[in-house]
């Protein structure tokens, strides 16, 4: 006997947008704050204060410039003079907007110096610009994406068991516009090849919106079949062949350079393309009754197209295309660039997604158990009791750069309950073996990566329904929820284990609760 069903669905043609736009005055704000407080802003490439935190500034000392070219060029039409007010927090102030943190840390009080430093006026009036200080790049991504499909799914008896199966197929096709903000030095700045804007009066960047547009098109086909071996155990196979699309913050064209060190830049792809991914998964399941449940499953995911961080080493120089120059650069940055040798002698790391050409095979193996202890505490009069264990091995092979960072090589979770008569608790943890998370040549050394630690947690999660225990008609139910009760930390390292790069301890959390119907 056999049966087959036939479906055809047709998805709406879907039409989504995004814009990213950046709003930054950290410039201005840092100028008040720890830079001498000058009674004008004149944005790069114009020369900025220092930030030392300076209370009394003579205009024109070493570090404080007073713009001779105030009143003409960019800022024509503006009088001076240039004075400073001295900064709003001066150095000798600092320890008074210190206070300690929850960990133990020194930490800002944030209410104390936001108020000092005038903090909510430069956050309203933030002009736009093509980032914020994180660096983020602003822009508009539209897709318009359409999709059909044709399924089939059917039973046909082998024996004296069903074969289930469900075959089907899925066209897509993807419209893609991407527009940014890349920024270009002004030619005004430079009238000849010999001479310069005085400080002050330069121009900043020209800012033009770039516009690419991509289209991919692609036949997406899946199969499952399920055979039941008696009533209890099933055999299940599957192959599908699935798409990722890109990153959109990844494709937006532009630059952005906001780190601190001046070390790193991060320039969008609006190339970047989808990758692809044939996936295969074998399992058995057996269920022992009731919620009882053993299971073993195979998979192998085979990707072709996967996107990379991509490193190279620049000199500071390459990033002038994109308008970024030494005078454009804050205080901070200018400081870090001449600490490695100056502008002329500086290098960066410049990232970017990246498509690779090679193939990234990820082998995994899966394993479950689903166990109610009924059966062995009866006898005792106890009933309720039961846990839920699963570990997931995985392992990566490449024949080139193709590597999927932050995948743990072996995890698992354990769950001990006890669910009887309106009481609930559990016990869980969680262990995810540590890996490597980033592509090597961080931090401007080629053979270096990141990893992070091994990392367990543990959890206690409770309830008791008072209208069961107690038989209370309407009463509440109380909860108690503990989480990292062992206080575990994360930590990843930069290539040797001794060489922390971050910590992060989240502390125990207790969180207590009522709930109730009215």
């Amino acid at each position: 006997m056999h049966e087959i069903e036939h479906h055809v669905e047709q998805l709406a043609v879907k039409d989504v947008s995004r814009r990213i736009r950046g709003f930054d005055n950290s410039q201005a704000w840092q100028n008040a704050v720890c830079g001498g407080n000058p009674n004008v802003f004149v944005p790069g490439p114009n020369s900025q204060p220092i930030c030392v935190g300076a209370e009394s500034v003579v205009p024109g000392s070493t570090g404080y410039p007073n713009y001779p070219g105030y009143g003409t060029g960019y800022t024509a039409g503006q009088t001076g003079p240039v004075t400073y007010g001295g900064s709003l927090v001066p150095v000798g102030q600092l320890p008074n907007f210190l206070m300690p943190g929850r960990a133990g840390f020194v930490t800002v009080d944030w209410d104390k110096f936001r108020k000092a430093s005038n903090y909510d006026t430069f956050h309203d009036n933030a002009p736009e610009s093509g980032g914020s200080n994180t660096g983020a790049s602003g822009g508009l991504i539209r897709e318009k994406s359409f999709a059909t499909y044709l399924t089939a799914s059917g039973k046909q008896q082998i024996g004296d068991n069903d074969l289930r199966f469900n075959v089907g197929v899925r066209y897509v096709k993807t419209d893609q516009t991407i527009e940014g903000r890349v920024s270009l030095a002004d030619p005004r700045n430079t009238p000849t090849a010999s001479t310069t804007l005085p400080d002050g009066a330069r121009y900043p960047s020209i800012v033009t919106i770039v516009r690419t547009s991509n289209s991919y098109e692609k036949w997406l086909p899946a199969a499952t079949v399920a055979y039941d071996l008696g009533d209890l155990a099933v055999i299940r196979a599957a192959y599908s062949k699935t798409m990722t699309r890109p990153d959109p913050a990844a494709q937006l064209p532009g630059v952005g350079f906001g780190d601190p060190s001046a070390a790193t830049a991060t320039i969008g792809n609006p190339a970047l393309k989808p990758y692809f991914s044939n996936n295969l998964d074998l399992g058995v399941e057996l269920y022992t009754g009731k919620e009882g449940l053993v299971s073993f499953s195979a998979f192998r995911k085979s990707l072709t197209g996967f996107t990379n961080n991509q490193i190279t080493t620049q000199p500071f120089s390459f990033l002038a295309q994109y308008g970024i120059n030494y005078d454009s650069l804050n205080p901070t940055q200018q400081q870090a660039i001449n600490l490695r040798g100056g502008p002329a002698a500086a290098t960066i790391q410049v990232q970017s997604q990246v498509n690779v050409p090679n193939k990234l095979t990820v082998n995994g193996l899966e394993f479950q158990w689903v166990q109610p202890l009924d059966f062995l505490t009866d006898r005792f009069g106890v009933r309720g009791f039961g846990f839920n264990a699963n570990a997931t091995l995985v392992d990566q092979r490449s024949d080139g750069p193709a590597t999927a960072f932050g995948v743990a090589p072996f995890t698992y979770n354990v769950i001990g309950y006890y669910e009887n008569g309106g009481v609930n608790l559990r016990v869980s943890t969680t262990f995810r073996e540590g890996s490597q998370s980033s592509g090597a040549n961080q931090n401007g050394i080629p053979a270096a990566a990141l990893y992070s630690d091994d990392y367990q947690q543990w959890d206690f999660s409770s309830s008791l329904d008072l209208e069961k225990v107690f038989g209370w008609k309407g009463a509440p139910q109380l909860t108690l929820d503990i989480q990292n009760f062992t206080n575990s930390t994360l930590r990843s390292y930069f290539q040797f284990e001794g060489a922390t790069f971050t910590q992060y301890k989240p502390g125990v959390q207790y969180l207590v609760g009522v709930r109730g119907t009215f």
